[in-house]
């Protein structure tokens, strides 16, 4: 269970995320993909939320965002922290998320600079173990990784 990931805090629900799975998961982002000019996370869940409920995707357009297998192991990927974030539902007054890492130590961050971000769980098509079983990628920055990260806590 060491790749189990608990969302926890000032939330509704608390969450439980396996990132081990997420490699099947049609939200995930290739992390390159998220970091170019013209990709926009808004439009990227809303076309995803659509799909989901069942609306008809243009077979091209559904066929450009499908990665082949070939692909998983070659790509590094992650999920969209706000699909997490908002689906616990933080308190009215909730305005950090602190990042427990395997070190003991912690790192906070704004709540709102957190819903933009990535967490990380492949990094060239192999989980990531060594450092993990989470990253976060800030949305400005590619280079500022926080790396070693074991939980989420909602203050």
């Amino acid at each position: 269970m060491q790749h189990i990931v608990m969302l926890k805090g000032r939330v509704a629900f608390s969450l439980t995320l396996d990132p081990s799975s997420w490699i099947f998961d049609d939200r995930k982002i290739d992390i390159n993909d998220f970091y170019a000019d013209d990709f926009d996370l808004d439009t990227f869940l809303e076309a995803q939320k659509d799909e989901r409920a069942g609306a008809a995707i243009p077979r091209l357009a559904k066929g450009q965002r499908k990665y082949k297998k070939d692909e998983w192991l070659i790509r590094s990927f992650a999920m969209p922290a706000k699909i997490f974030i908002d689906n616990a539902e933080p308190q009215a007054d909730a305005s950090l998320l602190t990042f427990e890492l395997t070190d003991g130590e912690t790192i906070s961050i704004p709540l709102e600079e957190a819903r933009d971000g990535l967490l990380a769980f492949s990094h060239q098509g192999k989980i990531i173990s060594d450092e993990g079983p989470l990253h976060f990628y800030f949305k400005n920055n590619p280079n500022a990784a926080i790396k070693g990260i074991c939980g989420l806590n909602v203050q």
